[in-house]
């Protein structure tokens, strides 16, 4: 079972590589045409041996009938004018005869035998001399096919003695009126009727083609053995191309898993061997960026929003330490009256109560009412404004405000921490003007504004002022924030905005102040900022941003 399953696996491991996808086919068709072409290739080279010979065969066949119609009209009809030569069967040795035109063609055909080639002429209507020569069954055939149709070729392959014979056979007719003439006047002509046009007989060729087979089963083998080669070279050149080609796409693909884990310094090597690879690489590097990029805006917002929950925290801490004073005061202040109302009740209850004492016990009552007034009212104030400015910094909903009135909220919520900073900010405000804004994140902007200028612009000088000049437009709200403190270096300030650029690392900074001041501004308030300052010139902020309709 055990055996199985890994068998299982390895074939699942195969059928899923791509390596394996691109070769196994690939040899499956390679495997597949090898096959059919051993099995095609020696019998086309064979049926091209047999052919050629055949052709040659035919040429030759055609050359003697041509050498014979020659023979019998140039030579033979000459001999018979004239009468000195008399043709004849029997010529050899006869010097007044001459061999007739079939008696040629009989005495070339053993010159053909002594080459390795044997011509054949038969009849089915010999003369006496070759009546005991008995045809054999291709002879028959070729007679009966010829004499229906003169014009075909009959041809077959015999295997004597391990020899292969092609036998090739046509017609020989009646060509000139000479041999018509001649055959049927002839003495010993067993037939005297023929015409012109006539098959006369049949001229055959035997050739031995065994060594051309020969060389034909060579030239195939060759011909196979080089295409063997040929597709395993070739298969082993796509092994080694396509393991590049996986070995460069499992490199990305471990680099986009890598990435998906949070590994984003992981680094894959640029050897793209093609422009499919090279595209990838280019997409993997694309994917990477992004990812790098929304990374880093997670990231950032993040930082964003736990230090707007840090600067409410540290709002709530510098609220809480103001509003004690006021509050401690008040409780003293009840105290004190509830002592006075304490003894005004025993001297009533005992009758030595007199107008002296009633008139002290109002004096009294009366100022602690007015320190209880003046102090819990000033707590009201304080809780009031901070109340209002951390619901508006914890949510980022647009309403409608009366800008001078948010302004000094906001500013008044602040005042804990200008007062111990000795830090006076003036604001100079468009009144009764109502605009829908998004208070929340303006409020960031201007506390952040103001708690930079204490911690980097009066941190080496004791107190300073901030001017705050807010202009509102139809359509737009334009605001003008400086302040007198030591100002920014020219080679710094254009990194200030910067996420997590701080000259005070050391002293606890975050860097994130001016950055998400930036931000709001740029990306949530789709306004501008623009920073003007230099060493001993304060900070000049400018901020402008568009009012949003009461519709939207």
């Amino acid at each position: 079972m055990v055996k199985l399953r890994k068998t299982w696996i390895a074939m699942s491991f195969f059928q899923n590589n791509l390596r394996f996808q691109i070769i196994f086919p690939l040899s499956l068709i390679m495997a597949v045409m090898l096959a059919v072409l051993s099995f095609s290739i020696p019998i086309l080279v064979e049926r091209n041996a047999k052919q050629h010979a055949i052709h040659t065969a035919l040429n030759s066949l055609k050359q003697l009938k041509v050498l014979r119609a020659y023979y019998t009209k140039n030579i033979v009809k000459k001999v018979q004018d004239i009468g000195v030569l008399t043709p004849a069967i029997k010529h050899l040795g006869e010097p007044d005869k001459i061999p007739l035109p079939a008696t040629m063609i009989h005495d070339l055909s053993q010159l053909f035998d002594e080459n390795g080639s044997k011509l054949s002429l038969y009849s089915a209507y010999p003369f006496p001399n070759r009546q005991h020569i008995t045809l054999d069954p291709f002879q028959q055939k070729a007679w009966l096919e010829l004499n229906d149709n003169p014009s075909q070729i009959i041809s077959a392959v015999n295997n004597i003695n391990s020899h292969t014979i092609l036998r090739i056979a046509i017609s020989d007719q009646m060509q000139v009126q000479a041999c018509v003439d001649c055959h049927n006047n002839h003495p010993l002509t067993p037939k005297a009727d023929w015409q012109i046009g006539d098959v006369r007989g049949v001229l055959e060729m035997s050739i031995d083609i065994s060594s051309q087979l020969a060389l034909a089963n060579t030239l195939s083998l060759w011909i196979i053995s080089c295409m063997l080669i040929a597709c395993i070279l070739l298969i082993i050149l796509f092994y080694f191309l396509t393991g590049k080609i996986t070995e460069q796409v499992s490199n990305i693909s471990q680099g986009m898993i890598s990435l998906g884990k949070g590994n984003y310094e992981i680094e894959i090597p640029q050897d793209s061997t093609t422009l499919e690879i090279h595209q990838m690489y280019t997409a993997f590097k694309l994917f990477k960026t992004a990812l790098l990029e929304r990374q880093a805006l997670e990231n950032q917002q993040q930082v964003f929003e736990t230090e707007k929950v840090n600067s409410l925290g540290r709002m709530v801490a510098s609220i809480a330490h103001d509003v004690n004073t006021p509050i401690g005061i008040s409780v003293t202040a009840t105290g004190f009256l509830q002592d006075e109302i304490e003894l005004l009740a025993k001297k009533f209850a005992s009758g030595e109560l007199n107008e002296e004492d009633f008139e002290s016990f109002l004096a009294s009552s009366q100022s602690s009412m007015t320190i209880l007034t003046r102090n819990l009212s000033s707590a009201a104030d304080l809780i009031r404004s901070f109340k209002q400015v951390s619901v508006d910094q914890m949510s980022e909903q647009a309403r409608e405000v009366l800008i001078s009135e948010y302004f000094k909220e906001v500013i008044h919520s602040m005042l804990p921490k200008t007062k111990r900073a000795q830090v006076t900010v003036d604001l100079d405000c468009v009144e009764d003007r109502a605009c829908f804004i998004f208070p929340g994140l303006l409020s960031q902007v201007i506390t952040n504004l103001i708690n930079n200028s204490i911690i980097h612009g009066f941190a080496e000088q004791n107190g300073g002022s901030i001017t705050l000049v807010v202009s509102a437009q139809e359509n737009e709200v334009g605001i003008h924030y400086s302040d007198n403190g030591i100002g920014i270096a020219d080679d710094i300030l254009p990194k200030v905005m910067e996420p997590f650029f701080t000259t005070k690392r050391d002293e606890g900074g975050s860097g994130l102040g001016l950055s998400i001041i930036h931000n709001i501004v740029t990306q949530k308030l789709n306004g501008h900022i623009k920073l003007t300052s230099g060493l001993g010139k304060g900070l000049t902020v400018d901020i402008s941003f568009p009012v949003l309709q009461a519709a939207n």
